[in-house]
C-alpha cells in the first residue's frame, strides 16, 4: 500500500532530522537562546510528524486493511483527527514558554512556528470534512517536515554576526 509507505518514509525523515539536530546541539560549545529554540521547534515540528504517520501506520495494520471505499475513508478521517489532537496537544508547551517569556510582544521566529501548525490543523480540517483521502493527511506531514527542514538548516548555518 502506497500510503503506508509514504508514513514509513516521513516517519524516517523526522527521525533523522530530530536526531542530526540532536548531533549539531550536542558538538556546539555554546548553544545561543536563538539555536537552542530552533532546536527545540525543529524537535517538535518532527516529533509531531513523527507520532503521527507512526500512531497512522500502527493503525493501518491492525485493521488488517480497508474492505470498502467507505472503510478508507473513515480511516482516514479517524486519522486525521488524532493528528489533529497530537498537533493541538504540541502546540500547548510552546504557547505557554511564549507567554511566560513574553516573546508575543514582538513579531519573531514564532509567527512561522505558529502558521505552519495552523496551515497543518486547516488541511486537516479540509480533509475531515470534505476530502477523507490520505493525500491531504501525507501533505500536513510533510509540511511538518519542511518546517523542521528549515529550522535545522538555520540551526546548522554559522551565525552573521
Amino acid at each position: 500500500m502506497v500510503e503506508q509507505q509514504i508514513l514509513i518514509t516521513i516517519a524516517t525523515l523526522a527521525v533523522t532530522l530530530a536526531g542530526f539536530s540532536g548531533v549539531v546541539g550536542i558538538f556546539t560549545k555554546e548553544l545561543s537562546a536563538n539555536k537552542s529554540y530552533k532546536l527545540e521547534t525543529l524537535l517538535f515540528q518532527s516529533g509531531v510528524a513523527l507520532f503521527a504517520s507512526l500512531i497512522t501506520l500502527i493503525a493501518s495494520q491492525a485493521g488488517g486493511g480497508f474492505v470498502s471505499e467507505e472503510d478508507f475513508r473513515v480511516f482516514w478521517v479517524v486519522s486525521s483527527c488524532v493528528y489533529i489532537s497530537i498537533t493541538v496537544l504540541a502546540l500547548i508547551f510552546p504557547t505557554i514558554d511564549i507567554i511566560k517569556k513574553e516573546r508575543y510582544k514582538k513579531l519573531n521566529y514564532d509567527i512561522l512556528f505558529y502558521l505552519s501548525f495552523f496551515v497543518v490543523i486547516a488541511l486537516l480540517v479540509f480533509n475531515v470534512l470534505y476530502i477523507q483521502d490520505a493525500y491531504l493527511f501525507h501533505i500536513a506531514l510533510v509540511i511538518n517536515l519542511a518546517y523542521a527542514f528549515a529550522s535545522f538548516y538555520t540551526l546548522v548555518m554559522p551565525s552573521k554576526g
